[in-house]
């Protein structure tokens, strides 16, 4: 015991040896089976028992793979069919970090090149019959998915359902040399060199490839130095355990490091099959294309040894005798000459149905795969949304199997969203890339802030710790981290805190619309041609194209209207201020105009004034003597 911890008791290593040869003696037949559809896969078609047949017959082995376009096939759909993780909140105050958590998933997808690690997982799931990855943090504490390939992946062969959910363990096996297993557990060095004289199993399923040497799995393997390691989940009552061991003792051991959305320890392995027999074997789409895979190249071997070779037959026994190898060589040259009393037999009608059985056993593996209307390749000349729809109704009856990938895929999203709650309590900031390319900052964990953009600074309690304080503002060590703001107030929890976020995971289709999209770039051309530039602007036509490097040019062309809208409000800000100058001016020779004509008219007015004045004072001049009409004084202008 130390600080009051009591450390976990160690496993018995035999039951935990016991349950990896349980399952690799158990599923040793299925195993089998699935390399064998592998090989089918890869074009290893014919036994040798059955190319020494051919070559002593004179038969081509020849080899018309089918199974491999009808399995690629599969996977282009979904491919093209890609899918985008959304987080939808549970409660009300969820809403805005719905968001966050989708970016989150998208962050850590794009990390893990998730996409691809789905296609080659698809791969095994088809083929094979089983895909399977584990998501797990590494020493940066970054969440890493990492595919597991489907001969080092071993589980409980009692489970029935597809996705393992009633598997009690499941785990890893796979060969390390010893100096790297030392290196990463260092106090296994003398357990890994009394290993190195362990026993051997009966399975060459897990070997190592290329394998070249006995056809069964070693625990050890004296001559390389290398062992193998087992990295165990297994189920005690409702908590998960992770052992890692290997032949000679163990390596590592406790609970499970992970935890599931209610805080309980868990698996992190996420594996699926395609299809589960009766006895529980697990295999894959391939297994039903040996048949019809098989017809194909027997009966394309033996039509092209019909039509390249002849029968003949002797027709005249009174004819001269001649060798029946001579006739044969006669026969079988394009420029040979009969003998007397030979003919062909005419092969015709076993030409005719082998070739017949051939195109049946063509069609059949066809149907197995995506068939020419899912693919896109009927209707060349039909509009994109008619094939979209024909490719809708074709994966009808591959629904049940795409369905499984998605489920899986699904199920991964949902374990990366729990590792990134778990272990993503510090501050930091995520970069999200959008459809247009354009990079976003987000930022998870980050202390509150005032309407200034200003940070609080976390509180500490008593003891020095980190302040946590429930609603009820009490201090609670389940509770969030108090901060002081710089107005004084207190504020609880970080922002974009994972661990507080309740959120659904749900995928939201997002298939292939290069058919739409050229369908609808094609309406509008026709638009444009109707209603000209001004009902179709060229910026709309340039945006639902497919033409390279369109974004540039959009970015260059929006530069340059917004160039040309600047210089378009100063010359009509100059416009309006020469207007305005224009109509000042006008005011003031209006109001200059009025001046002068007032002046004008006083001026007038004293002249008048003044003249009559004058009249006045020439008619009463003193020299005169007496006033006219008996006016008296003088004038009362001039008083």
């Amino acid at each position: 015991m130390e600080d009051g911890v009591t450390p976990p008791k160690a496993p018995d290593l035999a039951s935990l040896k016991s349950m990896f040869e349980d399952s690799a003696n158990l599923t040793q037949t299925a195993r089998l089976e699935s390399r064998k559809d592998g090989d089918y896969y890869h074009g290893f078609q014919w036994t040798k028992d059955e190319r020494d047949a051919l070559k002593a017959r004179g038969q081509p082995d020849n080899v018309f793979n089918r199974v491999r376009p009808a399995v690629n096939g599969t996977l282009g759909v979904l491919k093209q069919g890609a899918t985008d993780p959304r987080a939808y909140p549970r409660t009300p105050k969820d809403e805005e970090s719905a968001d966050v958590a989708s970016k989150v998933l998208r962050f850590i997808a794009d990390f893990n090149r998730f996409d691809d690690l789905k296609i080659r997982g698809a791969k095994d799931y088809l083929v094979e019959g089983t895909c399977a990855a584990i998501v797990e943090v590494d020493a940066d504490l970054q969440v890493v998915v990492q595919e597991i390939a489907w001969e080092e992946f071993f589980y409980d062969p009692r489970s029935r359902r597809e996705d393992f959910r009633d598997a009690r363990y499941m785990g890893i096996a796979k060969w390390q040399y010893s100096d790297d297993v030392t290196a990463l557990y260092p106090d296994a060095d003398k357990a890994l060199e009394a290993s190195l004289s362990g026993g051997v199993m009966g399975d060459d399923t897990f070997e190592d490839r290329p394998n070249d040497a006995a056809p069964t799995v070693a625990w050890v393997d004296k001559k390389k130095r290398r062992v193998m390691v087992v990295e165990l989940y297994h189920r005690e009552g409702q908590a998960w355990q992770r052992c890692v061991f290997h032949s000679g003792g163990l390596l590592a051991y406790g609970p499970s490091a992970y935890h599931d959305d209610k805080g309980r320890s868990c698996n992190p392995i996420e594996a699926q099959s395609c299809f589960v027999d009766r006895e529980n074997n697990r295999y894959g789409i391939v297994r039903d294309m040996r048949g019809p895979q098989d017809e194909i190249n027997k009966r394309r071997s033996k039509l092209l040894h019909l039509l390249s070779t002849s029968q003949i037959q002797a027709v005249d026994p009174s004819a001269i005798e001649v060798d029946s190898n001579t006739a044969r060589r006669e026969a079988a040259r394009p420029d040979g000459v009969i003998p007397f009393g030979w003919q062909k037999v005419n092969t015709s009608d076993m030409a005719m149905g082998q070739s017949n059985l051939l195109a049946e056993a063509k069609g059949e593996i066809e149907r197995m795969g995506p068939n020419p209307a899912i693919l896109g390749r009927q209707g060349e000349s039909s509009s994109g949304r008619a094939q979209l729809v024909r490719q809708q109704a074709g994966l009808t009856e591959q629904a049940v199997i795409y369905g499984g990938v998605e489920e899986w895929e699904f199920r991964l999203y949902r374990q990366m969203w729990n590792r990134a709650r778990q272990y993503w309590t510090a501050p930091q900031f995520i970069r999200i890339t959008d459809d247009d390319g354009a990079p976003e900052f987000v930022g998870i964990n980050t202390p509150p802030t005032d309407e200034q953009g200003q940070q609080g600074q976390p509180m500490a309690g008593p003891d020095g710790q980190p302040l946590k304080v429930n609603d009820q503002g009490q201090m609670d060590p389940n509770g969030k981290q108090a901060f002081i703001m710089p107005d004084g107030s207190m504020a609880l929890g970080y922002q974009n805190a994972l661990a507080e976020m309740d959120v659904d995971i749900l995928l939201d289709a997002t298939p292939d619309t290069a058919n739409v999209q050229q369908e609808q770039f094609q309406m509008l051309v026709e638009l444009a041609k109707m209603y000209g530039p001004q009902e179709v602007p060229f910026d709309d036509m340039l945006a639902v194209s497919a033409m390279p490097d369109k974004r540039a040019i959009i970015d260059k062309r929006k530069a340059r209207a917004e160039q040309a809208g600047q210089m378009a409000q100063q010359q009509q800000q100059m416009q309006m201020q020469l207007a305005q100058d224009g109509a000042q001016a006008d005011i003031e020779n209006k109001q200059a105009d009025t001046a002068l004509k007032s002046a004008k008219a006083q001026t007038e007015l004293f002249d008048a004034q003044f003249k009559a004045d004058q009249a006045f004072i020439g008619i009463a001049s003193p020299a005169a003597g007496v006033a006219p009409y008996g006016v008296t004084g003088v004038p009362q202008g001039l008083a």
